[in-house]
């Protein structure tokens, strides 16, 4: 969420789930971004802890693009909209058929951008195998940057030889003429 697409935060409160905010942004939208990985991963926010109550006493800082704690430490509405994204419930085959959709892919280069054989991707499609977080991780990582897929992509063998340019020696030009 970059520019003109960032969204800012209107409130923001804990609900009775261990580390779990309630995210109400400007539009009037909510979600729920559960916190306990970067309490726990995070030797800044692991004072919360050893001090779960600190944790409830938030609120939203410059103008709904974050929030802060009494304690000092704050994060960012672009960090907190990543982890709420990253933990809603989605249909794995709405998720890559949406993501087919928005880049143009054959199912070819959606196996090609997630390492699998197309006939994984397939099994994806039609629901035979469910789309695990490593899929889903990698499948949001290419929406929100782009650059990550062109960088997966590789040109197909057999389009590059129907796109090849043909170079033409000056002696073959004058002899044509």
């Amino acid at each position: 969420m970059t520019g003109a697409m960032m969204k800012r935060l209107a409130a923001v409160k804990t609900t009775d789930r261990p580390f779990t905010l309630l995210l109400q942004w400007d539009g009037g939208f909510e979600q729920q971004a559960d916190l306990s990985g970067l309490v726990t991963l995070s030797r800044h926010f692991a004072v919360f802890a050893d001090d779960p109550d600190a944790f409830a006493k938030v609120g939203v800082i410059n103008w709904g693009h974050g929030v802060a704690w009494e304690n000092g430490l704050d994060y960012s509405a672009e960090n907190l909209a990543r982890i709420a994204d990253e933990q809603a419930e989605e249909d794995g085959r709405a998720l890559i058929e949406d993501f087919q959709k928005r880049f143009k892919l054959t199912n070819e280069q959606v196996g090609q951008a997630l390492g699998y054989k197309l006939s994984q991707v397939k099994n994806f499609k039609s629901g035979h195998t469910p789309v695990s977080p490593a899929v889903r991780i990698a499948i949001h990582t290419m929406k929100q940057e782009p650059t990550v897929l062109y960088a997966r992509m590789r040109r197909d063998p057999k389009s590059a030889e129907s796109h090849k340019t043909v170079r033409v020696s000056s002696r073959e030009k004058s002899s044509a003429l």
